[in-house]
């Protein structure tokens, strides 16, 4: 009995051996497995951590680029906006240098005008002139042709000259011919009168001559023979006077005369005005006055 037991006891030592021993082989096992996955997984892991490094260096260079392109653009930004507001200064700058410049004319304008630009004036007044004639039948001013005209300019003094010539030209039903000879050089332009009948109907004009039977209306004081002549010839102390008057007249008809001022001087025998300008400046106009004498060229002086 006893040696029964001992037996078995001796089986199960034996057999319990056995399975700690394939228990413990299997643990090795599962041991070395997972030390095998965790190895695995470390190696993937460490992959996945070079990739991740990859792409956080493109992700990086990404963001240095985009930031670099942010400061060029920048860069770009401020050079446009400098070279705005250089071209707006520039602008302000060239607008106030042509306001200075157009001033500056004005001013040369109102001062001392051009040649060109007083013969257009002395041109246009010449012809209200002529309008105001027509009225009265009184002579008509005209601007000789190829007139030798000057302007002498001196800013120091303020002034300048223009001497022109002016032909006076007879109203329609009078004319104007040589006197006698033992009239002076002044006083020979003699005033007659023609007959204008054959127009009368047709152009509206009066005959003085045959109307009035010789003798010109004693009613009306603006015509020729009252008030420009003494006896039958040209008075050119009283032509002077007229032409005076009647430049005067008509200048401020002008759109001119807002801007300048025409005064007439005292003369001898030519017509002579000052224009004076806001500036201060002054330029004097001198008329050399001219008789036309009938259809020739000739035109004698009055002077």
């Amino acid at each position: 009995m006893s040696l029964t037991v001992a037996f078995i006891l001796a089986l199960l030592a034996t057999y319990a051996g056995k399975v700690n021993l394939k228990i413990e082989k299997d643990e090795v096992k599962q041991l070395l497995e997972h030390e095998e996955y965790l190895y695995q997984e470390m190696i993937r892991l460490l992959e996945e951590i070079e990739g991740s490094s990859g792409t956080m260096e493109a992700l990086l260079c990404s963001a240095l680029e985009k930031q670099w392109l942010l400061w060029v653009s920048a860069a770009v930004l401020v050079q446009v906006l400098a070279m705005g507001c250089w071209l707006v200064r520039r602008r302000k700058c060239g607008s106030a240098s042509r306001r200075r410049q157009e001033g500056s004319s004005r001013k040369e304008k109102q001062g001392l005008p051009s040649t060109k630009v007083l013969q257009e004036l002395v041109e246009e007044l010449l012809g209200v002139c002529r309008v105001l004639s027509r009225r009265n039948f009184m002579p008509e001013l005209h601007p000789g042709a190829g007139t030798d005209t000057s302007l002498n300019c001196s800013v120091q003094e303020s002034s300048s000259t223009y001497r022109t010539l002016v032909i006076l030209r007879p109203p329609p039903g009078h004319s104007f011919s040589p006197g006698s000879r033992k009239w002076l050089p002044a006083e020979r332009i003699r005033v007659g009168l023609e007959c204008l009948c054959s127009g009368e109907q047709l152009l509206g004009h009066t005959c003085f001559l045959h109307a009035s039977g010789g003798q010109l209306p004693r009613d009306q004081e603006w015509y020729l023979m009252d008030t420009l002549c003494t006896g039958s010839y040209l008075d050119p102390d009283k032509v002077t006077r007229w032409v005076q008057m009647l430049v005067t007249l008509a200048w401020l008809l002008l759109p001119q005369s807002r801007h300048f001022q025409l005064t007439a001087l005292p003369c001898g025998k030519s017509c002579r005005f000052r224009l004076s300008g806001a500036s201060g400046l002054h330029c004097s106009i001198e008329m050399v006055l001219a008789v036309q004498q009938g259809s020739s060229c000739a035109c004698p002086s009055l002077e």
